[in-house]
């Protein structure tokens, strides 16, 4: 297996699950990357406006605009962001009731910290070639 250079990373999360929240920023942090959290589409674009984002980690559900609709806009204004939609409603996305073809990956809940590292594996293996 080919071991892909790791540079820290710049993330958005945007989730109104505060704990979850809270285990992206903390579980990210100590592998020395930068991570912003909002709870709507309002800080999301808010950060964005004013960081370059690596990756962001969606949630589907969201007060407001929901997930896959944030994530439209940020592929709109930053085509190489890496977006990641997540939900607990997996199974509705897996048979294809809600469109998902802005994401770059599409997770199901709950998330580990396996999770992350494959979410990061997958944003390197896409951008190697940059």
């Amino acid at each position: 297996m080919t071991v892909i250079q790791k540079k820290p990373l710049t993330f958005l999360v945007v989730d109104d699950d505060i704990p979850l929240s809270l285990f992206f920023k903390e579980t990210l942090q100590r592998e020395n990357h930068r991570v912003f959290v909002a709870v709507n589409e309002h800080g999301a674009m808010e950060v964005f406006k004013h960081e370059n984002i690596d990756i962001m980690i969606c949630d589907l559900v969201l007060p407001g605009l929901d997930g896959t609709q944030i994530i439209k806009t940020v592929k709109q204004q930053s085509a190489q962001t890496f977006c990641v939609l997540i939900s607990g409603h997996h199974d509705q996305i897996f048979s294809n009731q809600i469109p998902t073809n802005n994401a770059d990956l599409v997770i199901g809940k709950p998330v580990f910290k396996e999770t992350l590292d494959r979410i990061i594996q997958k944003y390197f293996l896409q951008h190697s070639d940059t």
